[in-house]
């Protein structure tokens, strides 16, 4: 099972032509084919049935994807590893976390862990909880953070970050607002809904069905920085954590606390079977800093 092989299989599958495929690695069409039947030979099993003239990914050639996604990204992340080796920054912190959290919490916790740890760049990866929950016991992530309650398989919780929801609102929108606001005031208001792939937007809805208010979703995102930016825009209301909704612009944008409060929690995750190295307690700290002073 060859690399190349490999790379024929993964551009196949994201771009569902052989043709466009070979453009990509500028090959032959042909020689993308046999790249393909090889590997499909080796395995035992087919990856793709064609749909419409287009080849579509089996329920195998979907499962062996992540395999290969995960095994081809290792592979070509090896000349880097190498130079960093070579530059002597082998004990830098490489962490991944979902969007809300690379957006909002972490920033300021890593900006702080550079100030004070010089010439050891950390790396922050944003991924989806897919792709952490596809992670293996190979993984080279020194720290994931995700919403509670999903857990990463092959890594262990060592700190729950508990925090309650901010309303944030373009300013001007609901007059007479101070530091909390009662969910009453909220009926009619035209909201940015983070559902269905924000952990916390079900909580969110529960608890303005729980005191009886009705408002308008006008807009849907998988996204807590677009629903931001959206209220930046005056589009409407979000409910976002409080990190994210401190980075937004004061001059546009009102934050307020709910009454009552909407809990939430972000999981800290380290690898399972490795102790937490120096540099993945540093900035462990920096992020505990920076969640109780925000939160």
């Amino acid at each position: 099972m060859n690399l190349r092989g490999l790379k024929a299989f993964l551009a196949v599958a994201d771009s569902g032509s052989v043709t466009e495929a070979a453009g990509r690695l500028a090959l032959t069409q042909s020689g993308v084919s046999r790249q393909i039947a090889a590997l499909e030979s080796e395995l035992g099993f087919s990856l793709f049935d064609r749909l419409r003239g287009r080849l579509v990914l089996n329920r195998k050639g979907e499962v062996f994807l992540r395999q290969v996604r995960r095994t081809v990204e290792a592979v070509d992340h090896l000349p880097r590893a190498a130079r960093a080796i070579a530059s002597g920054a082998i004990d830098r912190v490489v962490m991944a976390a979902t969007s809300g959290i690379v957006h909002g919490l972490l920033p300021p916790a890593v900006a702080r862990y550079v100030a004070a740890r010089p010439g050891l760049a950390p790396n922050v990866v944003m991924r989806s909880l897919q792709e952490l929950n596809d992670l293996g016991p190979e993984s080279r992530y020194d720290l994931v953070l995700a919403p509670l309650p999903f857990r990463p398989p092959h890594f262990e919780l060592v700190e729950s970050i508990a925090f309650d929801l901010r309303l944030v609102l373009p300013r001007g929108l609901l007059p007479g607002l101070g530091e909390v606001v009662a969910l009453e005031r909220l009926g009619d208001l035209p909201f940015i809904s983070l559902d269905p792939f924000a952990s916390y937007q079900e909580s969110v809805e529960r608890n303005l069905e729980a005191a009886g208010v009705a408002v308008q979703f006008v807009c849907e995102t998988s996204s807590t920085l677009t629903a931001a930016r959206l209220v930046e825009l005056g589009t409407g209301c979000a409910f976002l954590d409080p990190f994210v909704a401190r980075s937004l612009a004061a001059g546009s944008v009102v934050t307020c606390r709910a009454e009552p409060a909407f809990g939430h929690s972000y999981g800290v995750f380290a690898p399972r079977s490795l102790a937490l190295s120096d540099e993945a307690g540093q900035a462990l700290d920096f992020i505990r800093e920076v969640a109780a002073e925000f939160s």
